[in-house]
């Protein structure tokens, strides 16, 4: 008889998190394990989640929070989950409180940390409700060493109670990624060097850092052109950074949204630039590296580990130093292949079979400890 596990995740989204859930809930063992996914509200995204092989619900929007994580409790006893694996801040939150009424069941709790939280732990109640929760959770997990000693730090747990599993790379989502199609899409013309920022338009991902570099960069440096991939979040930020790029002539500088065809428009960058101010993994960085982009990114977080020195790394906040960086990339294409094979050679490190295994890993010590 094999085990029902839960993720629960809190929308399907387009960032990170969905896509690790994908992958896990994907790759485990069938043998051992039933996965199944609750997703606490509605949102864009869903159709990442067809095709795979388990039951995936979404909470109904107009029960709210209290009613999703009713919901979800109805959910796991309903379908007599035996671990319930948690995702990322809220569903971390909620996901424990929901789980906490069936702990008499003998249902194993996972809490799985994806990011740096500390802008949401700085409230005292947040950070209370985690460590309380803390209690009832059987095992931690964390996407680096740098999100594990980060946890470690706020919640007061010892680091080494946390496995470190480092998420992996899809290659079926970038193998078919053309060059001269993505060039083409994104308008790019012979001898422009394509310079991608691939991320929410938020202020963790830095792109008002990276509009602003670009904005110096421009006037000597007129064959560049500047990309932005990735869905709006901070609408505010979005409007103010969308008005100076209209500002600047040429369309030299673009935001261009969230787009299903990430492979062709990887391929049609030359440069990817990561200036996060915080980073929990960053697996738009180590999609670019297996695309054999030379990467120019924050030393924040886990960047510095997970691009393992394949990447130039800058000071998060500074335009100018990632415009000096960038420079040197676009005027040296000797430079540019080096730091892109080097970046190949580092992305063929993370595989999401390795980490869906360490997951199961995890699991099998929570039901042999039951």
């Amino acid at each position: 008889m094999t085990t029902g596990v839960a993720h629960v995740l809190n929308t399907p989204g387009f960032g990170g998190v969905p896509r690790v859930v994908r992958a896990l809930a994907g790759l485990t063992d069938r043998r051992r394990y039933t996965p199944a996914v609750f997703i606490l509200k509605p949102g864009e995204g869903l159709d990442l989640f067809s095709g795979l092989d388990a039951t995936v619900v979404v909470a109904a929007e107009e029960r709210g929070k209290t009613g999703a994580i009713a919901a979800l409790a109805e959910f796991l006893e309903a379908r007599n989950i035996g671990i319930l694996h948690t995702h990322s801040f809220r569903p971390n939150l909620y996901g424990r409180m929901a789980g906490a009424l069936l702990r008499a069941s003998g249902l194993k709790i996972v809490a799985h940390y994806h990011n740096d939280y500390a802008d949401k732990w700085s409230d005292p109640s947040a950070i209370a409700l985690e460590r309380r929760l803390g209690r009832i959770t059987d095992a931690r997990i964390a996407v680096s060493g740098a999100v594990a000693l980060h946890v470690a730090e706020w919640t007061g747990v010892a680091p080494e109670s946390l496995t470190v599993i480092r998420n992996g790379l899809d290659l079926g989502r970038l193998a078919q990624g053309d060059r001269g199609r993505g060039r083409a899409a994104l308008g790019l013309a012979e001898g422009e060097i394509c310079i991608g920022l691939v991320g929410r338009i938020c202020a963790q991902k830095g792109v008002d850092t990276f509009v602003e570099a670009a904005e110096r960069l421009l006037p000597d440096l007129p064959q560049a052109r500047f990309v932005v991939l990735g869905a709006m979040e901070d609408r505010a930020l979005a409007d103010t950074l969308r008005a100076r790029a209209e500002a600047v002539p040429g369309q030299a500088i673009r935001l261009v949204g969230h787009r299903e065809d990430i492979g062709d428009l990887l391929a049609a960058f030359d440069i990817l630039a990561a200036p996060s101010r915080w980073e929990g993994f960053g697996l738009a960085i180590v999609e670019g590296m297996a695309m054999g982009l030379p990467v120019v990114a924050s030393a924040v977080g886990a960047i510095p580990e997970v691009t393992g020195g394949a990447a130039q790394l800058i000071s998060p906040d500074n335009p100018q130093e990632l415009a000096a960086a960038l420079s040197l990339l676009i005027t040296d294409e000797h430079l540019r292949s080096e730091f892109g094979r080097a970046a190949r050679r580092r992305a063929q490190s993370f595989d999401w079979a390795t980490a869906a295994g360490a997951v199961d890993a995890v699991y099998d010590s929570l039901v042999a400890g039951a």
